[in-house]
This record gives structure tokens, sequence and C-alpha cells, in this order.
């Protein structure tokens, strides 16, 4: 009677452990601050390279017209981290501001397991000039 007790208990305890995705690390900061920065000094072809490189399917053409948004945008004063979250062990959540010269850009970087790996899913450009973040990302607004 113990055994089928202990062999079903050691059944519970693992299956939550079984039911964890097997995702290798992915440093979602570094990875996000990388592209940032080459956002930050015009370097399109380098942040999509980057880009490309984490994302499953869109070409780095594709994500060259993604980040053309900020060529007119003038020099860039810096770069700053203000959103991080983890969504269980699963998502990410990753936004960066770039202060340059007519506008801040928000970088906003969605990450989740896909396939047992780490992936980019996600990137949005937003511009904004009167609030600390764009009117439509409600979710980071403090309630």
């Amino acid at each position: 009677m113990w055994l089928g007790w202990l062999t079903a208990a050691a059944l519970c305890f693992a299956l939550p452990a079984a039911a964890q995705p097997a995702a290798g690390t992915l440093d979602a900061l570094r990875a996000s601050a990388e592209i940032t920065n080459d956002v930050s000094k015009g370097d399109v072809g380098a942040a999509a390279a980057a880009a490309s490189r984490l994302m499953e399917g869109p070409s780095a053409e594709k994500l060259k017209g993604v980040f053309q948004a900020v060529r007119d945008l003038g020099r860039a004063q810096y770069t700053d981290l203000i959103y991080d979250r983890d969504y269980g062990q699963t998502e990410k959540d990753v936004i960066y501001k770039i202060d340059f010269d007519k506008a801040f850009v928000f970088v906003r970087y969605l990450y989740h397991i896909d396939n047992g790996a780490w992936r980019l899913i996600h990137i949005d450009l937003k511009t904004e000039n009167d609030l600390p973040f764009p009117k439509d990302w409600a979710h980071i607004y403090p309630k």
C-alpha cells in the first residue's frame, strides 16, 4: 500500500517538472539591448540581422523595414530599459526607450518558447512625444 502511495506521490511531483518547457537559456535583456543599440546608431542592417537570428520566419529584409522609421528622427541621445517582465517561464516582454532628437522611440520585444527554444516573436516600434509610454500599451501603466 505504501509503495502505491509513494509511486503516486512521485508521479505528482514529477509531472509539473515534466510539463515545464525544456528551453535553453536566453538572455532577453542582452539580446534586446544589442538590437536597441543598433537601432539607436541607425545601423538598420545590423539590427535586422540580430533580430532575425532570434526569430523564425521573417527575413532580415522585412525587419529592415520595421527599423527604417528611425532614420528621420535625428541622433540618439541615450537608450534606457524601461520595462522587463517574465510571464511565467514561457514568455518575456522587454521594452527599451531611445531618446532621439525629434521623438522618443519605444522598442518592444516579445519572446516566447517555441518548439523548446526561446524565440523573438514580435518587435514593435512606437514613437511618443508626450507620455512616458505609448498610449496603446495600457498594460504598463499602473492603475
